[in-house]
């Protein structure tokens, strides 16, 4: 509140005293009434407690000293508009007018400091005892670097505001908004140091660095735009680049149109592929290649060529050389059609269309003995080297069960019961669980009425036909194992990085 300091002129202690004086005491006494005082109108103010409307609770630290906190009065804002609040133990500077109290502004005795609680120096006397119930956590925040010149509005959380210059270059304003690391930075005629990824970036895509125009910086380790209801325009004079570890451009509602003089897809770096996705929830499919297929077609065609105009040739001595011609030139269409089919030049290893597991099933069949192993196409897929090692183990193993499958087989053809029993009873309890129609097998053999027209009725009537039928598949075990590693290649060239 306003006050006064009276400072004692000396002299008199009884200034009203009534008595006969002399000139010297006179001159005192006028010296006396005519005391040297200060008014005070505006006084310091410990903030002992903050409300959520901004007006906290103070204590004169000179005319209520020592004040108890019951006693104390209500400050609000002397400014409603600009204002940094004050914190519990901060001194802020108090004023009355027409019989309110307001404070603003902040006595802060630390210049590189944004906080500055002073608790209890309005009662050093009887220091308050009751518990602080401040939110606030002084986190010992710097003010931000400023120059002389500059104008700055200053967060208490490492944020701030600052119009600044870069002189004495002249015409150099300068806006700093800065939110703890991350900042934008609005510059003119001055040499921003961009941080990563931007300042190795703009060196590979051939942008200046040493760029003193006007400009603006968005610095963060994330930036997102977002326009609620209406557009998004991004325009440039000069080049428009976007580069990341991945782009991605999406457009759900509608389409993404696309329109240049020149589109140029380069994927020339570390074997880059374009996918085409035509289809959701689908695998990345080679398109055909037209010039490893037609090295194909062609190829056959000459082999063909060469067979039926070569060879009748050979026989007359007259068309020996062109026969032997035409042979070559078959020997080299099969050479070509096998050096595409074995190094898959005939699919597209650079662009990619997206089918469905059941198109791919489709082109790509499992082999029915083998899908109890590595299930459908898509599964094989996830796994390829897994389920080859799979595979091979598979087709080892059933090597050696379809070897005595295979002597079973010869047994029941001979049509000899005891030579058939002898073959089952070789073998071993486990191996016999693993060869399908075993149990039927063995109960004809075991059975001493059954002569060799038995037998030979059975296999008519079909009661072998499970153990024929897993020979026949065994058989082809190696050639679907290959088939399965020529589609583990392709699926291969599906794979993303």
């Amino acid at each position: 509140m306003a006050y006064k300091v009276i400072k004692d002129g000396g002299g008199q202690s009884d200034s009203l005293v009534n008595k006969v004086m002399t000139t010297d005491e006179v001159k005192l006494l006028i010296r006396q009434i005519m005391d040297e005082s200060t008014d005070f109108e505006m006084e310091p103010v410990e903030v002992i407690d903050f409300s959520d409307d901004g007006s906290i609770t103070g204590r004169y630290v000179v005319s209520e000293h020592d004040k108890s906190v019951d006693e104390l009065s209500e400050f609000i804002p002397l400014s409603q508009n600009v204002i940094q609040y004050p914190i519990t133990g901060e001194v802020v500077i108090g004023v009355e007018f027409f019989g309110k109290k307001y404070y603003f502004a902040n006595i802060n005795p630390e210049t590189n400091r944004v906080n500055s609680q002073q608790f209890n120096i309005s009662s050093i006397t009887t220091p308050d005892t009751s518990p602080n119930t401040s939110n606030f956590i002084d986190e010992a925040i710097g003010r931000t670097d400023i120059t002389e010149g500059d104008t700055t509005l200053q967060g208490r959380f490492g944020n701030s505001i600052t119009l600044t210059s870069n002189q004495p270059t002249l015409n150099s304003p300068t806006i700093i908004i800065e939110n703890g690391s991350g900042q934008v930075l609005m510059t003119q005629n001055k040499n921003v140091v961009y941080s990563e990824p931007t300042n190795t970036l703009l060196t590979e895509v051939g942008i200046n660095k040493d760029y003193d125009k006007p400009q603006i910086v968005f610095d963060s380790d994330r930036i997102m735009i977002n326009a609620k209801s209406d557009d998004v325009g991004i325009f440039a004079e000069g080049n428009v680049l976007i580069k990341g570890s991945k782009v991605d451009i999406e457009n759900t509602n509608g389409g993404v149109n696309i329109k240049a003089d020149t589109i140029t897809n380069d994927i020339s770096k570390n074997g880059g592929q374009i996918i085409n996705k035509t289809k959701e929830n689908a695998i990345p499919f080679p398109d055909l290649n037209i010039a490893g297929f037609l090295k194909q077609t062609m190829g056959i065609q000459k082999v063909f060529q060469g067979l039926t105009f070569g060879v009748p040739k050979l026989s007359n001595p007259l068309t020996l050389a062109s026969g032997v011609k035409d042979i070559v030139e078959g020997l080299k269409g099969a050479k070509n059609f096998v050096e595409a089919t074995t190094n898959l030049e005939f699919l597209e290893k650079d662009v990619l269309t997206t089918k469905t597991p059941s198109e791919i099933a489709a082109a790509l069949p499992i082999p029915g003995g083998f899908k109890s192993i590595v299930g459908d196409i898509e599964t094989f897929a996830e796994d390829i080297e897994g389920n080859i090692e799979k595979l091979e183990k598979f087709v080892e193993d059933s090597g050696q069960i379809a070897e005595q499958a295979q002597q079973i087989d010869d047994a029941i053809n001979a049509g000899d019961r005891k030579s058939l029993l002898n073959v089952l009873e070789n073998i071993s309890e486990d191996e016999r669980n693993k060869i399908p129609g075993f149990s039927n097998v063995l109960s004809i053999a075991q059975d001493k009425g059954v002569g060799s027209k038995d037998i030979e009725r059975a296999q008519e009537n079909g009661v072998f036909s499970a153990i024929e039928d897993y020979i026949a598949e065994a058989g082809t075990g190696k050639d679907d194992l290959k088939t399965m590693k020529s589609f583990g290649k392709i699926l291969k060239l599906t794979k993303q990085e």
